[in-house]
């Protein structure tokens, strides 16, 4: 790893002064140094890469028809079918790179963000009045009526394609109101309604799925460590041409 930041210092020390403020003048220069830095990375990896499986796989994912749409579709990006190759294989080598250098931090990460990556499900309702949120709670835990035919009718921020379910989906987006109670509900609970900004809201945890330390969530966590350490790399060498260019 240090042998390889210093190539990557030494490779960035190379781009032309020109070149770097016609980046920094059009807003590019991070945008530039991170695909720059990341390809110096998988350049010094030698991994044999099935380039037509990996292809079939992006064009299901694109809804890429035949190598007639595949054409159109680079050509829309400004690309020969030689730099989605070279894109393609990197991606695989990025994953590779990442599970070598990064898998021995995946369980501290993991544990870090196990809360985030649970996934919750749960009944929600929205509406503007208290009187009617408790209104609303009290047939719903009654049993007089229910959360979804509830949820249809009152709920003013809609879902009512899913009849007010909301899930399953981790927390990190949610807000942190909302996330604090559902942190602490128990399965099938009904929560006595609260405000969240200018709505009551009322909800219901309906299931609750532990987050484990899979393949999947592996390759996820050692994908965000490996972005996060070509953003540090990327960072300090724009401060470092920053700084060259100003001088």
């Amino acid at each position: 790893m240090i042998d390889l930041e210093k190539d990557i210092i030494e490779e960035v020390g190379n781009i032309s002064k020109e070149f770097i403020i016609l980046l920094k003048e059009n807003g590019l220069l991070n945008q530039f140094l991170k695909n720059f830095i990341s390809n110096i990375i998988c350049s010094k990896v030698d991994l044999k890469i099935n380039f037509e499986e990996i292809n079939k796989d992006f064009c299901i994912k694109n809804k890429i028809k035949d190598e007639n749409d595949l054409f159109k579709f680079l050509a829309l990006k400004g690309m020969s079918i030689e730099d989605h190759k070279k894109n393609l294989e990197n991606s695989e080598k990025v994953k590779f790179i990442a599970l070598q250098e990064f898998s021995k931090n995946a369980e501290t990460e993991f544990i870090k963000s196990k809360t985030l990556l649970d996934q919750y499900t749960y009944s929600l309702i929205t509406v503007k009045e208290s009187d009617l949120a408790y209104e609303l709670y009290l047939q719903i835990d009654s049993e007089e009526a229910e959360f979804s035919a509830l949820a249809k009718k009152y709920s003013s921020e809609g879902n009512t394609n899913k009849m007010g379910v909301i899930g399953p989906k981790g927390l990190g987006n949610v807000h942190p109101v909302l996330k604090e109670k559902l942190l602490t509900a128990k399965i099938g609970e009904l929560l006595n309604p609260f405000k969240i900004d200018n709505w009551w809201v009322i909800v219901r945890l309906e299931e609750k799925v532990e987050a484990k330390l899979d393949d999947f969530v592996r390759q996820r966590i050692t994908l965000s460590l490996f972005d996060k350490w070509v953003n540090i790399l990327t960072i300090n060498s724009s401060r470092k041409l920053i700084d060259s260019t100003s001088s």
